[in-house]
């Protein structure tokens, strides 16, 4: 074997195994819920991604923020997504561990208005019966700066418009 080559093939190897390293943390924040702190090992039982795609946002110590881009609309400055708590003890009403809602961020404005609300028996969004409530009367709220609504309203505010696929008609053949 040529010195050359064995030195080659050493520092691709080297640099392989660095990058690699170095990726992993990366990797498992894709698949984990990071616990941010002692006190914090139920948060090992939350389950990231779920059937929404869910994005994990922030830990604290006695619940955990997530958000979807799945099933997101967007209408100029208006933005409607749903977003997900899970929590260590239960919560009232109806001494759930779980939640999910359905909310308008205005972009523009800086503000939030519930659409729905789901409350879950357990962790994971789990309840055969889910108790629900719908805001018919609706207000928005504002969002404050450095706070966990501020980071949703950031969130929100990222998902790009969809683009609609535009079909033309074909001319009809006129014989």
């Amino acid at each position: 074997m040529n010195i050359c080559n064995g030195t080659a093939r050493l520092f691709k190897w080297v640099l392989t195994a660095g990058l690699l390293c170095a990726a992993a943390p990366a990797l498992a924040q894709l698949t984990t819920v990071p616990m941010k702190g002692v006190g914090n090992e139920w948060v090992k039982d939350l389950n990231l991604r779920g059937r929404m795609d869910w994005e994990w946002l922030e830990t604290y110590p006695e619940q955990v923020y997530f958000a979807t881009r799945h099933d997101s609309e967007r209408n100029g400055d208006l933005v409607t997504m749903w977003t997900r708590v899970e929590y260590k003890h239960a919560q009232s009403p109806s001494s759930h561990k779980s939640a999910a809602s359905r909310d308008d961020w205005d972009c523009k404005q800086r503000r939030r208005s519930t659409r729905a609300v789901f409350f879950y028996q357990w962790n994971n969004l789990e309840d055969e019966d889910p108790e629900h409530s719908t805001n018919l009367l609706r207000t928005w709220e504002p969002i404050t700066k450095d706070t966990i609504g501020e980071t949703l309203l950031l969130f929100a505010c990222s998902i790009p418009p969809m683009q609609q696929e535009v079909i033309v008609p074909k001319p009809a053949n006129n014989p």
